[in-house]
């Protein structure tokens, strides 16, 4: 045991190695959001701003749901499959997303879209509206940005991932300072170094992946456009990545209609967002698990280290939300929230602290359903959390009405239940699949 807390152990190095650079590349928009916030925060109308570029943010990444399992298929797949087909199929989701993007952003529908789905009005609704323009192209990025670094994974070059994810970071930073100085709007700020820095990013992953995506082995031919085996696995995967990514939209469009719904908004926001950047290698853990299986590591190990990282992140989580010195230095001094925002941000970080040993368990038991090829339990676990999403605002909204930060509690309480009972659903579901 103490050979493994040291580190010392090869298949912890093993794990490590691989879920740090992937866990980074998959968080890079929770490290990111925060460094987003805190200049944002620092703009004339924060609450607007902040607000505005989360809701914008939350339904551009709706439409890009595909790259939340695009990575796990290029990992399942390209290796022994034709990477011409798997390209493909990828460049043809990428296209079905950015019609969809174009259609939702660019039409009428826009305006039904954020009045009577997310509530917006004013100037909040104003400033959506601009920063959906900004950014709708960002899906398709992110797809392809997602497939190329699954390429990376598999064929066993992960510092690639380590290379592109700083520099995105980096790039998005500078980028949000460079807009800060010119004085541009908040979501101006967030929504344009964002999306610019995506591109450099998927360009530079592109570059140094390039020879990994020719496939000696198969032919470019007619076969490729017959992607339907492709389909049959990723659908089961695609439906199950819609109720999670939609949590955040109907988080937010509850909220617009409660009271200040800018500071329940900003708070929920910065608040979950904080959390995401402190687990952030709990989201690596996934593909780490899928990586691992398929290198021949047995279940019992897998699992060790996983609910290791599990209880690590648990303990920094737990610092950060009741020791009072730590979280006002980072809520206050480094994001610049103050009064009401500051108070309810730090409620939802609290509400979601427990969760850590929770999502590994999701993480591990949904890597086994992937591994076994056969997806439609995940389909299952996310109707079943959607079901919680739903009964969990309802009843939120009821109770909590007559409590100080309304907004806050209801959307923290939302957050950190759906996400508790989604790992205990992956459990149910996976308990039965023979493990590695």
């Amino acid at each position: 045991m103490i050979k493994n807390l040291f580190f010392l152990d090869k298949f912890y190095l093993t794990g490590f190695i691989l879920l740090i650079p992937t866990s980074i590349n998959l968080s890079i928009t929770q490290f990111l959001s925060p460094v987003l916030n805190a200049i944002m925060g620092r703009t004339e109308r924060p609450e607007l701003s902040i607000s505005a570029f989360s809701i914008a943010f939350s339904i551009l990444f709706l439409i890009a749901l595909p790259n939340l399992r695009i990575q796990q298929l290029t990992i399942v797949y390209y290796k022994n499959f034709n990477k011409y087909k798997i390209h493909f199929f990828v460049v043809l989701l990428s296209i079905i997303c950015l019609f969809i993007s174009v259609i939702i952003i660019f039409t009428p529908i826009s305006s039904f879209f954020l009045g009577n789905i997310f509530g917006t009005k004013g100037d909040l609704r104003d400033s959506v509206e601009k920063g959906l323009r900004l950014g709708f192209y960002i899906p398709v990025l992110l797809i392809l940005k997602m497939h190329l670094y699954g390429i990376s994974i598999v064929s066993y070059r992960s510092s690639l991932i380590w290379i592109g994810t700083i520099f995105g970071f980096l790039s998005a930073c500078l980028l949000a300072v460079f807009f800060f100085i010119l004085n541009y709007e908040g979501y101006q700020i967030g929504m344009l170094s964002f999306s610019i820095s995506l591109f450099l990013e998927t360009l530079l992953i592109f570059f140094l992946v390039r020879k990994y995506l020719i496939d000696s082995d198969h032919k470019l031919d007619r076969n490729i456009f017959f992607v339907g085996d492709l389909f049959k696995f990723f659908t089961p995967l695609l439906f199950a990545a819609f109720l999670p990514a939609f949590t955040l939209p109907a988080v937010n469009a509850c909220l617009t209609r409660l009271e200040n719904p800018e500071i329940s908004i900003s708070a929920v926001n910065v608040g979950f967002g904080i959390f995401g950047a402190v687990s952030f290698t709990i989201n690596g853990c996934q593909s780490t698990i899928l990586s691992l299986i398929s290198n021949g590591y047995k279940f019992a190990r897998i699992r060790e280290f996983s609910y290791f990282v599990g209880f690590i992140t648990l303990i920094i989580c737990s610092i950060i939300a009741w020791i009072n010195p730590i979280n006002e230095f980072i809520f206050v001094d480094l994001f610049n929230l103050q009064g009401n925002l500051y108070k309810s941000t730090l409620l939802v970080f609290r509400l979601l602290s427990f969760l850590p040993p929770f999502l590994v368990m999701e993480q591990l038991y949904v890597g086994i359903i992937m591994n076994s090829k056969s997806t439609n339990p995940i389909i299952y676990i996310n109707l079943c959390r959607f079901l919680v999403l739903i009964m969990t605002l309802g009843t939120g909204i009821l109770v909590f009405k007559n409590f100080e930060s309304y907004g806050a509690i209801v959307g923290g309480s939302a957050w950190s239940l759906t996400l508790f009972f989604e790992a205990i659903f992956a459990w149910l579901f996976a308990r039965k699949i023979a493990k590695p």
